[in-house]
């Protein structure tokens, strides 16, 4: 079989969203709620869309229903979005098979986060599960997703630095919020200038960009990124006053959907969602209660931030 050509590295579009997975009332996918979701991330002017990641629900869905989410979304979107896929597994051998699958649903790049299991997973077998993926030709671009580990699992600044300073990572996304990994980072990409940063802080992408990071991948842009796009235009004019206030707006927009400690961030998305008419279910895998104050809350915020969303 002969092998596809390479994509170029997605080094455009400040935006991408790290897509909500609509499901229906049985676990099945809903390609109403697909449809509906390619809108509005056009509408919201996202680029990219990052499939089966934690807050697609990736780690819950077998092998077969990502790559048929893949496909939909290819199907839906056409060529108008970047469409990135989580392919983490607990071992190498497993996500080299993900990123085989994900290549042929359609994939321009595939991310790859620490294994599951990870407090069972000695550095040394982490580092191997990174290395030996990356070593390997792949067609697509691809990147790494950092997120704060347990101390105990020796996953530190250290160690993340070595994975995304391999020449083989495109891009990375950071959701660590530490000043000191986006500054060891912002370092490394000057050593490298072809790697792509995005941060995957909601909370804190204004900062984050005039740092210099090349974008966002937020879990929550499907809701919020009219708002962080005018944060985007405001930092482009040079006006970081204005940019502050969009980030500050969008900050009170995300504690209303998903309280001030983000405690109901899945109940709370997925309700929001269903409200807007987008999905048709709030079948979720990653699944809380939500009180009758929680779902006014969020009822009077869309409709307080309708022109934004």
């Amino acid at each position: 079989m002969s092998t596809p050509p390479r994509r170029p590295t997605p080094a455009t579009g400040t935006i991408w969203s790290a897509s909500p997975t609509p499901f229906t009332a049985d676990g099945d996918l809903d390609q109403v709620g697909i449809e509906n979701l390619v809108r509005q991330h056009a509408q919201l002017g996202v680029c990219g869309l990052f499939l089966g990641g934690s807050c697609g629900e990736g780690p819950f869905l077998p092998n077969r229903q990502r790559a048929e989410l893949v496909e939909s979304f290819r199907r839906a979107a056409g060529d108008d979005f970047h469409l990135a896929v989580q392919v983490s597994d607990t071992s190498a051998p497993r996500v080299q098979v993900n990123i085989a699958e994900a290549v042929t649903a359609g994939a321009d790049s595939v991310v790859i986060a620490a294994p599951w299991l990870l407090r069972f997973v000695h550095p040394d077998s982490a580092r191997r599960y990174f290395l030996e993926t990356l070593e390997r030709d792949w067609p697509v671009p691809v990147g790494i997703y950092i997120l704060n580990q347990p101390p105990e699992t020796g996953l530190d600044l250290d160690f993340w630095l070595e994975i995304a300073g391999h020449g083989n990572v495109a891009y990375v996304k950071d959701s660590t919020s530490k000043i000191e990994y986006r500054q060891a980072l912002l370092a490394l990409k000057r050593e490298r200038p072809n790697l792509t940063l995005r941060t995957g802080d909601e909370f804190d992408v204004v900062a984050a960009l005039a740092d210099g990071y090349d974008g966002c991948l937020l879990g929550t842009a499907v809701l919020n990124a009219g708002l962080i796009g005018r944060a985007v235009e405001a930092l482009g004019r040079g006006d970081r006053d204005a940019a502050d206030r969009w980030q500050a707006h969008s900050n009170a927009l995300l504690h209303d959907l998903f309280r001030p400690d983000i405690s109901s961030w899945m109940p709370g998305l997925k309700h929001a969602l269903k409200s807007l008419g987008l999905f048709t279910t709030e079948y979720a895998h990653i699944m809380g209660p939500l009180t009758d104050e929680d779902r006014y809350r969020i009822a009077a915020a869309l409709e307080r931030e309708k022109e934004y969303i």
